[in-house]
């Protein structure tokens, strides 16, 4: 969504509680990081019932669009129109049309635009257009998302090149030849086989059939137009058009394939353009798990999805491809600031983090993400894919789920090698957690030769926590001892255990398990609040049950926001907190 435009429309969905789970770019440009969780920051405090009341009555309507004010990043309030609708059980699509300064002709003109070029992209033929009067050649693709330009110059440059550089078939001049005066002429239709390499001469020479005419009308006059496909040959007569995207597209995703997309990156850049160019490589994270444990089936079904889903993240700002089994690649122009990057990254991450988020028969899927800029990283293509490749390194190192964007003053020791080695004991710790626990089993449990400051130091190193306490629950009162780290004081820590129906959030197994505590900003507020004082973000929380009345609750915390616990740590953790719990009482009582 872009600042001060007079049109603007974005997507997202939301649950019941108006928490927002994934979103389009122009979503996340508009609310910027401010509403990033919850829905209600992003509302006027006068229409947030109104959007509450549009929700609760979708179980009786499927559709409701209602008109509210949201506040964007830049803090100025437009009034939207917003469309909700019921996908899944606790699932709503929210579409938002700006209709501050409406103007339903263009609309209406947009939309016809719009669906003629949806018709042009399902051709999946190449475009040629040229201009007589000017001597302007394009050869480009139309996507439903975007058009790649793969030639924009003069013809003459063009015919030039391609017969210079070989990539025109000795037999084939003659009909090259009459096809460059076709264009210069302006032929009422015409139609032309012949061999030639179209993009460059580092292709096999291919039959390819060339089909055109020449408009004359008022908008576009002098104006030829063409397409292209691939034939093969037949007796010389030649055989029904092949669409020359298929010899350029990956069959699965429909992404452009590995060589279409790095050669257009490659020349782009060769080409050294006046304005930014940033790649981006996107590798879905533990793939092959998802393979194992799900099926290859399963696995496609992911890797079209998230496809999509990068599609629909870049459109209008570049072009997308596949490089590998589960590696994307993008290719964005003109983003000329680190937040319009951020945005575009960030919704891939998002909207992949949350494509399975509610069924539990599909895999957990993230996504890591590295990307550098020309010509402010790197002044040539190999360079920049190189520091790209090291920042997708970097973030699978940092725990996967996550962008990381180049800039130099952080990360050029890292990529020349000379990044801060970790430390021994740390390093140990997180490779060796089954020794660990043992460890903490036969000292802690069975010979009792350490105390639990020193084990909750262990646990602490070992999974990446900022703090671990014990709240000790009697009736209506309750005792905080903090094990490990120095949690920020909260005038809510522990109240919380009293409200916000607390008890019920555990599972069955007596754990409850916080992945992101924006998301208890509404269905938790006093969790949430306290949590916010605390500088916690991510938690495990164990209920050690002693009697009816009294509890022992061991919480796991970390501050930063990393990956979703994983299911092993969760059930390391649970059976550390039990211990934790009921070991800590006996400390207590004999010291």
């Amino acid at each position: 969504m872009v600042k001060d435009s007079k049109f603007t429309k974005c997507k997202a969905v939301i649950d019941e509680d108006l928490t927002i789970r994934n979103g389009d770019s122009n979503f996340f440009a508009f609310i910027g990081e401010n509403a990033i969780y919850s829905l209600a920051r992003s509302v006027h405090p006068d229409d947030i019932q109104r959007i509450e009341d549009a929700v609760s009555e979708l179980a009786k309507e499927q559709v409701n669009v209602i008109a509210l004010r949201m506040v964007g990043c830049d803090g100025q309030y437009r009034w939207m129109l917003v469309t909700l609708k019921k996908d899944k059980e606790h699932l709503i699509s929210m579409e938002c049309q700006d209709v501050s300064e409406y103007e339903s002709m263009i609309d209406s003109l947009k939309g016809n635009n719009d669906t003629i070029t949806e018709y042009f992209s399902l051709m999946e033929y190449l475009m040629i257009s040229y201009d007589i009067d000017t001597d302007e050649l394009k050869i480009f693709m139309l996507g439903s998302h975007e058009q790649i330009n793969f030639y924009n110059g003069t013809l003459s440059e063009w015919c030039e090149n391609k017969i210079n550089n070989g990539d025109v078939d000795e037999k084939s001049m003659e009909a090259f030849n009459l096809l460059c005066d076709d264009f210069r002429n302006g032929t009422m239709s015409f139609k032309r086989e012949l061999k030639m390499n179209f993009f460059d001469n580092r292709e096999k020479k291919k039959w390819c059939l060339i089909k055109g005419k020449t408009a004359n009308n008022m908008s576009r006059k002098h104006q030829v137009i063409a397409t292209m496909s691939v034939i093969n040959p037949v007796n010389g007569n030649g055989s029904k058009g092949i669409p020359y995207i298929q010899e350029i597209k990956d069959a699965g995703t429909d992404l452009l394939n590995k060589r279409a997309i790095t050669n257009y990156a490659r020349k782009l850049i060769e080409s050294g353009p006046d304005y930014p160019v940033t790649i981006a490589i996107i590798d879905i994270d533990d793939f092959k798990l998802v393979n194992d444990g799900y099926g290859h089936m399963v696995g496609d079904e992911v890797i079209n999805n998230v496809a999509d889903i990068i599609k629909n993240a870049v459109e209008g700002k570049g072009i997308s491809g596949r490089i590998g089994g589960d590696e994307m690649f993008i290719v964005m122009e003109n983003l000329c600031t680190k937040e319009e990057i951020r945005s575009a990254l960030r919704t891939i991450r998002n909207n992949v983090e949350w494509m399975y988020a509610n069924d539990d028969s599909k895999p957990a899927v993230t996504c890591s993400i590295g990307s550098a800029t020309y010509p402010l990283d790197a002044k040539d293509y190999q360079s920049l894919f190189k520091l790209a490749d090291k920042m997708l390194y970097l973030a699978k190192e940092k725990g996967r789920n996550r962008y990381i964007i180049y800039q130099e003053n952080i990360h050029s020791d890292y990529v020349n090698g000379k990044g801060k080695a970790r430390d021994a004991e740390e390093f140990f710790y997180k490779y060796r957690k089954n020794g660990v626990i043992n460890d903490i089993v036969n000292d802690y449990c069975i010979q009792h030769i350490v105390s639990s400051q020193r084990v909750a130091e262990k646990i602490a190193l070992t999974f990446g926590l900022g703090s671990i306490c014990i709240y000790d629950i009697n009736g209506g009162h309750y005792n905080k001892y903090v094990l490990y780290g120095k949690d920020k004081n909260s005038i809510y820590d522990g109240e919380y255990m009293y409200h916000d129906n607390y008890f019920a959030c555990f599972r069955e197994d007596n754990l409850m398990i916080i992945d992101n505590v924006n998301f208890y900003e509404r269905k938790a507020p006093m969790l949430y609040r306290a949590f916010i004082d605390m500088d916690i973000n991510q938690s495990i929380h164990v209920d050690v049950k002693q009697d009816v009345c009294r509890h022992r609750i061991v919480t796991f915390n970390r501050k930063s926001n990393r990956r979703q616990w994983g299911e092993c740590d969760i059930i390391y953790l649970s059976m550390l907190g039990n211990i934790l719990g009921k070991r800590y009482s006996y400390d207590e009582e004999n010291s």
